[in-house]
């Protein structure tokens, strides 16, 4: 499984809820049924989402979260930082 990655550690999970796709603390995987905390802050109670439910637009709040962290865990190649 660690190869799917990289070797880069796994910044967030995402699922759609209540018409736009949020971002989930990485610390388990989701599964339904499940009461998690988003990274915008909302807590949601995860469904078994449909193929529709995907096409939903992302929550600008989880995204910024996500990238911000993205970057800070895994800064651009070069940065000697």
């Amino acid at each position: 499984m660690s190869e799917l990655f990289n070797g880069e550690q796994l910044v967030a999970y995402w699922r759609p809820h209540g018409g736009l796709r949020h971002a989930l603390h990485p610390a388990e995987p989701p599964h339904p049924g499940q009461v998690r905390e988003t990274l915008c802050g909302e807590t949601i109670n995860l469904g078994k989402p449909t193929a529709i439910d995907w096409l939903s637009p992302t929550c600008d709040t989880c995204w910024l979260t996500a990238t911000a962290t993205r970057g800070r865990l895994h800064p651009p190649r070069g940065d000697s930082r």
